[in-house]
């Protein structure tokens, strides 16, 4: 085997490999943000479900490596990785994250290698590395230094590991001669500078996407979902309604004279008045399973609630109707007023082939509310019913 295939070789497969690893993680942890509406910040990899796809993730990535090491034999050329993975498994991660995935691997490493000499050098240097990273790492972030800084101590911890072994020559670790040694280091150096570089511009990318998918989908002011994330979902479940034959039901609302609001106290009580009441809506739908609330004009809001009846969603607007009428709204300059709601009622009919159908109908209901008086729910026939004639129902004061 000529120098030139020994050093290349090896080097470009690690890599490849390295790369591999966190962009295949990135691409995970992309397909599990993509449709969350709630994302408007940057990915926090410490908790929720981001945070144990990580741990399942890197800890079957250290018990794998054990595998192969130990199946051909070569502890030595998995050394790199097994660094890689602890120093920025501890960066990225996190304390508790690491000491799990140091935790796997060395139960891997009782199983595939059992209780041998080895293992106890395994769990002592897998100690004393995950001492020195994370100390590092505290001294770094509190002299408020860049993290190249980091990359760079941990290249030099890394050639200072090496070259101990090339010198101390431990038993079950075989002979380092010197060039093996310094070849391992440099590979070492390569690939920590890929793997930085790789997780930092995968890392922003993630963070640019979630952002912009939330400003597309997400109404800045309310955080309710907006009229495009409504179009889509809406679709949807009319579909899957149809198709399964569960019930759908549909709840159209406007702030009754939301302009005298604008124009007595300022856009800004407007505002106001629009997250309060957004606020309230997404509290009422949080323990209805599927149900979801949207922003779909200036004072204008939809909620879907599929597998509810047509009574059901009737006696959910009442409520929702009457708790912010009861409602006293003090505005930031100390004003205290009232609110009121037009609400259109209605459910998925067996004659609804379109969902502009089911649309249209619950919006007929809210403008029938308006033009009664406001401050009214008015509901549309039952789907099983032949009456034409929407009956529209106030709910009394003292209910």
């Amino acid at each position: 085997m000529t120098q030139h295939v020994w050093l290349l070789s090896p080097l470009f497969t690690g890599i490849f490999v390295t790369l591999g690893i966190i962009l295949f993680f990135q691409l995970l942890v992309r397909s599990l943000t993509a449709h969350s509406q709630k994302q408007d910040k940057p990915i926090n990899y410490l908790v929720g479900r981001i945070w144990v796809l990580s741990v399942v993730y890197f800890s079957a990535l250290g018990v794998y490596f054990e595998y192969v090491a130990a199946r051909e034999n070569q502890d030595v050329a998995f050394v790199n990785f097994r660094l890689l993975l602890l120093s920025y498994v501890i960066i990225f991660l996190g304390r508790r994250t690491s000491i799990i995935v140091i935790a796997c691997s060395l139960i891997a490493r009782l199983v595939f290698w059992g209780a041998t000499l080895g293992t106890l050098h395994f769990l002592i240097d897998a100690v004393v590395m995950y001492v020195l990273f994370n100390f590092n790492l505290f001294l770094i972030r509190k002299h408020q230094q860049s993290q190249l800084v980091l990359v760079g101590v941990l290249n030099f911890l890394v050639g200072v590991f090496w070259f101990i072994f090339h010198f101390v020559r431990i038993h079950y670790f075989g002979d380092v001669p010197a060039q093996q040694a310094l070849f391992y280091w440099v590979s070492f150096v390569i690939m920590n500078h890929f793997l930085y570089y790789g997780l930092t511009r995968l890392n922003d990318e993630n963070d640019y996407l979630t952002t912009l998918t939330h400003q597309a989908t997400v109404d800045p002011l309310t955080q309710l979902k907006n009229y495009a994330v409504f179009e889509k979902d809406f679709d949807r479940v009319f579909h899957e309604s149809q198709e399964s034959g569960q019930p759908l039901a549909m709840v159209t609302l406007d702030i009754d004279y939301f302009k005298r609001v604008n124009d007595e106290h300022g856009h800004l009580a407007g505002n106001q008045i629009l997250v309060e009441i957004s606020q309230m809506l997404a509290g009422a739908i949080r323990t209805i399973p599927h149900a979801h609330c949207y922003r779909v004009g200036g004072e204008e809001f939809n909620i879907l609630l599929p597998n509810k009846s047509l009574e059901a969603a009737s006696d959910f607007s009442y409520r929702l109707q009457r708790k912010v009428r009861e409602r006293t709204f003090a505005l930031k300059n100390g004003t205290k007023i009232k609110i009121t709601l037009s609400m259109g009622v209605t459910a998925l009919k067996d004659t609804d082939t379109t969902p502009n159908l089911l649309y249209e109908r619950a919006d007929q209901m809210l403008y029938h509310s308006k033009g009664e008086g406001r401050d009214r729910v008015t509901v549309s026939e039952s789907p099983t019913s032949t009456t034409t004639a929407p009956p529209s129902f106030k709910v009394p004061d003292s209910e």
